[in-house]
């Protein structure tokens, strides 16, 4: 089991920080470093690295990186999951909303702009810039509201002062996303890996399902698609999505 884990951590270090990243496709559309899962709660944009912590921001300078120091350690709020830069602001995914956060880019430090609040449940979020797309899982997580349903939701960013929901499907337990161009993959656990038609953001249309699979998160880059499960990581061709070609699959010991 041990192993498994360092395996993932080294896997998604390693996309966190490609150099070859820059572009916004897939879970990389962040400006910075690299790519990483919409699970991640770290990024490298510049010279700076950011991790979150449950309710506070880390920022180091690594403008050196044999010397890395603490910038700056900002409180975000509670219960903070998840971290997705996007050009010049921070989504974070937290058990009881989205927070958009700008970030300077001279110093590095971050300004509260808005928030999106929703029911109490795991949350992940990715981002286009102008929508925003968040999974709710309620199903297996220790925080989520009682009598609450498992859904994806689309959130407007025309006005990123005050977001609002576009439209929202029911799910299984979604996890994990990404998001290129008019296609947005998730993961739903156990019911496989998701493919929705975004091209209308306020009509959510799924248009393919990988079943068989369990698949809690998901890397893009280059058209190549990685769904990383608890036990496997399956490596799958997406240039011609909707449809999925699989390339390799890889068991974790």
């Amino acid at each position: 089991m041990k192993t498994k884990y360092i395996f993932l951590l080294s896997l998604t270090f390693l996309f966190a920080c490609a150099e070859d990243s820059q572009s916004p496709v897939g879970n990389g559309g962040n400006g910075g470093s690299g790519q990483g899962g919409s699970l991640a709660r770290f990024a490298i944009i510049d010279d700076f690295l950011y991790t979150a912590g449950e309710n506070e921001l880390n920022i180091f300078d690594i403008s050196d990186p044999t010397a890395p120091e603490l910038s700056a350690s900002t409180f975000i709020g509670a219960g903070v999951e998840t971290l997705f830069p996007f050009g010049n602001f921070m989504f974070f995914g937290t058990q009881t909303g989205m927070l958009i956060y700008e970030r300077n880019p001279e110093d590095g430090n971050v300004t509260f702009i808005s928030q999106y609040e929703h029911i109490t449940s795991c949350d992940p979020v990715v981002t286009d810039g102008q929508t925003a797309y968040v999974t709710l899982r309620v199903t297996g997580c220790r925080t989520a509201a009682a009598g609450a349903t498992d859904v994806l939701e689309s959130i407007s960013l025309d006005d990123i002062t005050a977001p609002t929901i576009l439209d929202f499907k029911e799910m299984n337990s979604p996890q994990g996303l990404g998001l290129d161009g008019d296609f947005l993959f998730v993961c739903d656990s156990s019911a496989g890996l998701a493919v929705f038609d975004v091209s209308d953001p306020a009509n959510l249309l799924e248009v393919n399902r990988i079943e068989g699979i369990t698949a809690h998160d998901v890397i893009l880059s280059n058209g190549t698609l990685l769904v990383i499960g608890p036990d496997n990581i399956y490596q799958y061709d997406y240039t011609n999505a909707p449809e999925l070609s699989l390339i390799s699959q890889l068991e974790l010991q």
